[in-house]
């Protein structure tokens, strides 16, 4: 399939990027919405955070994709691995000020959303919706 031929028209551009930024605002900023005793393993909430900060550069770089005609430049891929890396940084400073009991400014936290966002450039890659050009 190329670039531009996928269409969702029931879906207006850029509403997936903003449901996943309103997850994990949920997620993340909510006093603990997910009890750590709820049954999961040791590190759990660091595998949602790599899937949620890859899911979300994964989804803004889909979102710029399905409604150009050509594939994603690798320059805007990486701005926008940047970019939810600073947002996963905000993040934790944002529940360290909140004080609503979340463990803010945890630096393993930071490093998997870092993990996630930049392991979610070659998967894009690999997807087509990165491309060589620009």
């Amino acid at each position: 399939m190329k670039p531009g031929q996928f269409r969702l028209p029931a879906i207006p551009q850029w509403q997936p990027t903003v449901a996943v930024i309103a997850v994990i605002c949920y997620l993340t900023l909510m006093p603990q919405p997910l009890r750590p005793d709820d049954g999961f393993f040791e590190g759990a909430d660091k595998v949602v955070h790599f899937l949620m900060f890859g899911g979300l550069t994964g989804t803004v770089i889909f979102d710029r994709w399905r409604v150009k005609a050509v594939g994603v430049g690798m320059r805007f891929a990486l701005c926008v691995a940047a970019a939810s890396i600073l947002f996963g940084l905000f993040v934790e400073w944002a529940q360290d000020a909140m004080q609503l009991g979340r463990t803010g400014l945890d630096p393993y936290d930071a490093l998997a959303n870092t993990l996630g966002a930049l392991t979610a450039i070659p998967v894009t890659k690999a997807l087509g919706w990165v491309s060589r050009k620009k």
